[in-house]
């Protein structure tokens, strides 16, 4: 079997292991919360986005040839990503009035991030190469935090229409 199909086949898997336990035991557990409630820990947990930075390490992460300007974009995303998702974090623990609105703004740019980072990466067949620890990061991270977008989007524009029906009920 080759890298790649290894590498996809890790991946589908992880995020068939997400989603069970986001239905099984993370959806019964949030459903009766508020969005901030909610939002906050899924959010939270991309403050560990600070890991895209592997992509910066000289000679210890990845491989020589990988293209310096991708790492550093990737990286560099990451991080500010991770900072976002701190400062979004915050605002919904102190339930500020905009910390909605600021999780669409990190969740878009985190999103986006991920769809940048994906292909640039898979583009230049970086699993045939010797990248240590970046692996675990596509095959568990990855679609942890991918996943966790999707999930964010969801309760969010399940909110806007729980808003509308209550605005116009």
């Amino acid at each position: 079997m080759d890298n790649f199909t290894i590498i996809n086949l890790q991946t589908f898997t992880a995020l068939i292991m997400i989603y069970l336990f986001f239905r099984w035991w993370v959806t019964p557990r949030i459903t009766n919360l508020s969005i901030y409630d909610v939002l906050l820990p899924l959010v939270f947990v991309h403050s560990l986005r600070y890991l895209g930075m592997m992509f910066m390490v000289d000679n210890q992460m990845i491989y020589d040839d990988f293209p310096k300007d991708i790492g550093q974009t990737i990286g560099l995303w990451d991080f500010s990503v991770a900072i976002l998702a701190m400062i979004t974090s915050y605002t919904l623990k102190i339930k500020w009035k905009y910390a909605i609105p600021l999780v669409w703004v990190f969740n878009i740019y985190g999103f986006v991030d991920l769809m940048y980072a994906f292909p640039n990466t898979f583009g230049l067949e970086f699993y045939n190469y010797d990248i240590g620890g970046i692996w675990f990061l596509f095959v568990i991270v990855g679609p942890f935090m991918t996943f966790t977008h999707f999930y964010i989007f969801y309760r969010l524009f399940k909110n806007l229409k729980k808003q509308k029906t209550t605005n116009h009920g």
